[in-house]
C-alpha cells in the first residue's frame, strides 16, 4: 500500500527506502477475521476502529491500551481492529518505541475512528495515534484504508494475560502517556482528540477481508 499525503511529506527522503525493509511485526494476540465483525453498533457501547493503513516501519508494532491498563490490541502494519469501549471519557494510550496518547469522548451506538500512525524521528520511527475527524485530511482517505488493509481480532485475555505481567512497565507508560497528553500544543492535541460528535451512528460497509 503507498503511503498517505501526510506519511509521504513526513518522511526523510533517506527513509522512505527504509520502509520496505526488515522482518514484518507480529503478534500473538491478533488474529485474522474471516468477515467483518464490528460492523453493528452496539447501542449501549461505543465501537472504536483502529487502522494502520501504513506498511512504513513494518517491523515495529505498537500496543494499545487504554488509560486503565487495559489490553486493546496490538496494531501490526496494513491492519485494523476494533473494540467495543463503555461510552464516556477515555485515553488511549499507544506503546511501542515511543509512547503516544489520544483523548475521547464516547456516546453509546457510535463508531470512532483512530489511526496509527507511523513516522520519522530523528533517529528512528515513532508511532502516533491520530483521530480520524471529518476535521481531518484522513477522513476522505478512510474507506480505501479499511478496504485495503487486513482486519485482525484482538484475544484480549491473552493480551491482558501479557500486560499483567508487566504491571510496573504498564504504569510507566500509562504515567507518560499522561505526561505526552499535557506536553501537547494545541495542534498537536486537536489531532489527538475524539469528540462525541465525530462517531458515526450507521457504519459504512466495507470490503471482505482479504
Amino acid at each position: 500500500m503507498k503511503l498517505s499525503r501526510r506519511h509521504a511529506l513526513a518522511l526523510p527522503i533517506f527513509a522512505l527506502g527504509l520502509a520496505g525493509t526488515g522482518c514484518s511485526a507480529s503478534s500473538d494476540y491478533m488474529r485474522e477475521a474471516h468477515a467483518p465483525q464490528f460492523m453493528h453498533p452496539v447501542g449501549n457501547a461505543a465501537t472504536v476502529v483502529f487502522v494502520r493503513p501504513s506498511g512504513f516501519a513494518k517491523a515495529m508494532k505498537m500496543t494499545v491500551l487504554d488509560g486503565r491498563g487495559r489490553f486493546l490490541g496490538d496494531s501490526l502494519p496494513e491492519t485494523w481492529f476494533a473494540v467495543k469501549m463503555p461510552p464516556g471519557e477515555h485515553v488511549f494510550v499507544g506503546w511501542a518505541e515511543n509512547t503516544s496518547a489520544l483523548r475521547a469522548q464516547l456516546l453509546p451506538g457510535r463508531t470512532y475512528y483512530v489511526e496509527v500512525a507511523p513516522k520519522m524521528g530523528a533517529w528512528s520511527a515513532r508511532v502516533h495515534l491520530l483521530a480520524i475527524t471529518p476535521r481531518s485530511e484522513s477522513w476522505a482517505e478512510l474507506r480505501e484504508w479499511l478496504d485495503e488493509s487486513q482486519q485482525l481480532v484482538p484475544d484480549e485475555v491473552g493480551g491482558q494475560g501479557y500486560l499483567n505481567s508487566r504491571q510496573d512497565d504498564v504504569v510507566d507508560r500509562l504515567q507518560r502517556a499522561s505526561e505526552t497528553l499535557r506536553e501537547y500544543d494545541r495542534d498537536e492535541l486537536e489531532e489527538r482528540t475524539l469528540r462525541p460528535g465525530d462517531g458515526l451512528a450507521v457504519v459504512p460497509a466495507v470490503a471482505a477481508p482479504r
